[in-house]
């Protein structure tokens, strides 16, 4: 039976994972088939992208244009989520969604019937705010038990801090942005740990990783218009009809949905933008990857002193309810 794990990172870079320390991202896209591509003229907005990715569809059909006024569950009644497709088609099989970030949260409870399970680690039980870093662990150590002790069909997950760090420190010191790659980098490690220790014990199960950002990030930080590094993506499908260390442009953001159906032996709608992996995706396997150099020094001429400053006043701890420790940035800038 086949089973598909889909880790978000969001406002990740590919050419900031080759320059950080990245071994594990590293290790997917040789065992696997990486994509690197641009999702111009698409709407570089984590709200906007994650519905994509998760309905099959792009801003142009489902309508949500930011992170706020048209974020929400009216957009999913004309294309359901992913988990309601599978879940109406095939209501024996099990659907997850762990995150960190609300939105997430909603978009997997949207439709029936809904996700099965939804988990969103960045508030926690009394409603209170959790640090980016800690929310991504939590995230990521729910997704490991849930792989070992439920296999789950499909499960979604959804990694924050390299974004908030994109947001908040990348202009002063890159080197950050890349820290919190690794960070990252090292969870996804964990939860593919997780799946091929599942693989090894269960033969009957064929498990397949999808990999995929919602945006890239400018050099002095931040998202939401239409620049190579803001509308840079990229996709890594290991497993089962993935050539391994294969480089096939043709995947985009809008194939996820597409191609967890085909796996799942569900059909997809005919009205979706995105074409499974498996049967090439909907790009345009010859596109040139997105022109997004890695930087290395920040563009605000900072020293280390304001760098160490701007961590201290900002400890990745942007909060779902907008709030922040020491910024102004909130939800709306994801």
């Amino acid at each position: 039976m086949n089973k598909v794990v889909v880790i978000g990172i969001d406002g990740t870079l590919w050419s900031e994972v080759q320059a950080a320390n990245a071994p594990n991202l590293g290790l997917l896209a040789a065992q696997g088939t990486l994509a690197r591509t641009s999702i111009a003229p698409h709407t570089t907005m984590s709200c906007v992208s994650w519905a994509t990715a998760l309905t099959g569809v792009w801003d142009t059909k489902h309508g949500i244009k930011d992170n706020d006024s048209t974020c929400n569950a009216a957009a999913f009644a004309p294309y359901p989520t992913v988990f309601t497709q599978v879940e109406q088609a095939q209501p024996g099989l099990s659907t997850m969604s762990i995150g960190t970030w609300d939105k997430i949260g909603m978009i997997a409870r949207t439709g029936s019937p809904k996700a099965d399970r939804v988990s969103v680690t960045q508030i926690d039980p009394t409603g209170a705010g959790v640090c980016e870093t800690t929310a991504d662990s939590n995230a990521a150590a729910q997704v490991v038990s849930a792989i070992a002790d439920d296999a789950p069909d499909l499960l979604f997950t959804h990694l924050d801090q390299v974004d908030i760090t994109g947001h908040t420190l990348r202009g002063i010191w890159p080197q950050a942005y890349r820290d919190a790659i690794q960070r990252a980098d090292a969870l996804v490690g964990k939860i593919t740990q997780a799946v091929d220790a599942r693989a090894r014990a269960h033969a009957n199960e064929r498990w397949t990783i999808l990999v995929t950002t919602d945006h890239g990030h400018n050099p002095e930080g931040g998202h939401g218009g239409q620049s190579a590094y803001e509308t840079a993506s990229f996709v890594i499908a290991r497993g089962a009809g993935f050539a391994a260390g294969a480089q096939h442009n043709g995947y985009t953001l809008a194939d996820v949905t597409p191609t967890v159906l085909d796996l799942l032996g569900v059909a997809a709608p005919a009205n979706l933008d995105g074409r499974s992996m498996l049967d090439g995706g909907s790009g345009n396997p010859a596109a040139t990857p997105p022109n997004t150099p890695a930087v290395d020094s920040g563009v605000t001429g900072s020293s280390a002193g304001s760098a160490e400053a701007a961590m201290v006043n900002n400890p990745l701890c942007i909060l779902g309810s907008g709030s922040a420790s020491g910024s102004a940035s909130g939800s709306s800038d994801r």
